[in-house]
């Protein structure tokens, strides 16, 4: 690809959880995030192309995108939502800026070479196609990702078993995933032999950002250790996570 743009469009089709429409879109290949963790990792988003991001978390048809994940809040209004993901700011800009035209389909994967990519800045990598992922972290300079739906899709390759408690984060790791793990609070003595705390976390002084880490890149390194961390997004999103179902063991 002669001529470079910030963004992309890289799959349009079926959702692989429930059969709607989505599309993924790759940015930041020109201009990067505003997002101080990541930093110039090129961001992929991945969208329902029905409606706009808060609609569907608000009509509960973000289950395109988001599966059965247990943070979306209440199925069908959305309230007690426990995601740190702010809809409303890049997913929402991503989605008008599709509508708009702005993104060309991507025609190969050179722009990828040499860069770190962060899969699922909004939506779970299992709706698209597995191999998307597997052949951008085969080029890229590294690769994070997370995954609510590790007992019915095999994404252990790429990306990181997201779990809410240590009996979730031994299951998934019986299943081949390494775990990402978050709690409600960080305790030593309930820390899983394998685990980590994720060195860009409050609780861990921010030692790295998620661009310095890159730790989170499922088998891709063939690293053993999971990664926990203490639940975070704003003081609502920390409220709701303490009222859902499993509870967040920490």
């Amino acid at each position: 690809m002669s001529i470079m743009e910030n963004g992309y469009i890289l799959y349009q089709g079926p959702s692989l959880l429930n059969g709607e429409n989505i599309v993924v879109i790759a940015t930041g290949f020109i201009t990067g995030s505003g997002n101080r963790k990541t930093g110039m990792m090129v961001q992929t988003y991945i969208l329902g192309t029905e409606s706009e991001p808060h609609v569907a978390v608000a009509n509960g048809t973000d289950d395109t995108i988001c599966g059965d994940c247990v943070h979306r809040g209440d199925k069908a209004t959305g309230r007690g939502r426990s995601c740190y993901v702010q809809v409303g700011q890049g997913p929402l800009n991503v989605y008008r800026a599709w509508k708009r035209g702005r993104y060309p389909l991507m025609l190969d994967m050179s722009p990828f070479a040499n860069r770190k990519v962060r899969f699922g800045a909004y939506g779970d990598p299992a709706a698209a196609p597995a191999k998307l992922w597997s052949d951008i972290a085969k080029l890229s300079d590294g690769c994070t990702g997370y995954t609510h739906q590790w007992r019915t899709k095999d994404l252990a390759d790429t990306c990181m078993a997201s779990v809410d408690s240590v009996e979730e984060a031994e299951e998934a790791s019986a299943l081949g995933y390494r775990t990402f793990r978050v709690t409600l609070e960080q305790q030593d003595k309930n820390r899983l032999s394998h685990e980590v705390v994720c060195p860009a976390s409050e609780e861990a002084g921010k030692k790295l950002m998620c661009f310095q880490c890159m730790a989170c890149n499922g088998n891709v390194k063939n690293t053993k250790s999971g990664i926990v961390i203490n639940v975070h997004g704003n003081g609502a999103h920390r409220s709701n996570a303490r009222k859902i179902p499993i509870a967040i063991a920490a």
